[in-house]
């Protein structure tokens, strides 16, 4: 055989290797066919928004099961009641290994804990969390809310947002008067006229306002805070079930390109799902960036908003935790390695 036919064959077998690697890569990063192997469980505390939209449509299409993943869907009014109950689980079992939540429930427990971790990010949004207030009550611009009632529901994002927005409209903390209240009930407190304004986010705050239609006012974000929304599971299921972490992750990334690529049907699975007006859901969808990620801003903001509640004596403790201890980057490593961006 002479040497360049040698070399011609050497070259062929390269090639289909390589072609093969690369259909084995895209046939586990982009599953065409229903996953046969052992199916592993999850039971997911996820907030009943908009945030959440790749958690629904990943329900709606069957991805989950197409990954290998069997899960079980627990809905909470905030991801911060649905973080506290994977936290504090039942003494008989069945608690949560997973919960959707945004910052802040994770930074107020960073302070005393550390058996959870964020394994991706979901979406970020400048434009979910509002306060909207009651015309009737004499608040036209945010000055008037000094000596009002503002309902909230502590140690979630509405907490936080409201001291922004506090600080941004030079209003101390200590002029208004802060409610706490479960973030379902919001609603129906300001509706009722028990609380002057509300801090929180949709659809609780579209709710509000089609209750009280011409007697309600939102003031704008004006993009003072990036509400991110995150995976994370508890660290004894992430050790233990790593490869279901790995699959749900897989099944999102399903979501998020059947998002992009029909966002018709997209808005319509999620509207139904959450029982809100699909004229609603477009007209905000586009204020959600939805996909799954892990950047150096959620550090950022995590670092910030410890700072803002040891600044506020919101805790007892006064440093602020490493937040990369936090931050499990493995199974999104394993799905979309691009979408991994954190810096040390």
């Amino acid at each position: 055989m002479s040497k360049k036919l040698s070399l011609i064959i050497v070259i062929l077998v390269i090639i289909a290797l390589v072609v093969e690697g690369y259909v084995l890569l895209q046939t586990y990063r982009n599953p065409a066919k229903k996953f046969t192997g052992p199916m592993e469980k999850i039971t997911v505390g996820v907030e009943k928004s908009l945030l959440p939209a790749l958690v629904w449509i990943a329900e709606n299409k069957g991805y989950f099961a197409e990954n290998g993943v069997e899960v079980t869907i627990k809905e909470y009014d905030s991801g911060r009641a649905a973080f506290t109950s994977m936290l504090n689980p039942p003494a008989g079992g069945g608690g949560l290994d997973m919960v959707t939540v945004a910052q802040t429930p994770v930074m107020f427990n960073s302070f005393d804990r550390s058996d959870f971790a964020i394994v991706s990010a979901m979406v970020s949004s400048y434009n979910d969390v509002f306060v909207l207030a009651r015309r009737d009550r004499d608040i036209a611009k945010p000055g008037d809310l000094r000596g009002k009632k503002v309902g909230l529901t502590r140690g979630s994002t509405g907490q936080y947002f409201l001291g922004l927005f506090l600080s941004k409209n030079n209003i101390l903390p200590s002029e208004v008067e802060e409610v706490d209240i479960p973030a379902g009930q919001l609603v129906g407190s300001i509706t009722a006229g028990s609380v002057d304004a509300i801090s929180v986010w949709q659809p609780h705050i579209y709710n509000a306002q089609k209750a009280l239609g011409d007697k309600s006012i939102i003031f704008p974000s004006r993009k003072i805070f990036r509400e991110d929304f995150y995976f994370v599971p508890n660290k004894n299921f992430l050790q233990n079930h790593s490869e279901a972490i790995t699959r749900f992750l897989q099944a999102l990334t399903q979501a998020e390109t059947f998002i992009k690529e029909d966002k018709d049907e997209a808005v319509s699975i999620v509207s139904k799902r959450l029982g809100l007006d699909s004229a609603f859901v477009v007209s905000v969808w586009d204020d959600y960036q939805f996909g799954l990620f892990l950047d150096s801003t959620i550090i950022q903001t995590l670092e910030n908003e410890a700072a803002w509640a040891i600044q506020n004596k919101l805790t007892d403790k006064t440093e602020v935790p490493d937040y990369h201890a936090f931050i499990s980057v493995d199974a999104l490593t394993k799905v979309a390695p691009e979408k991994v961006q954190l810096k040390q």
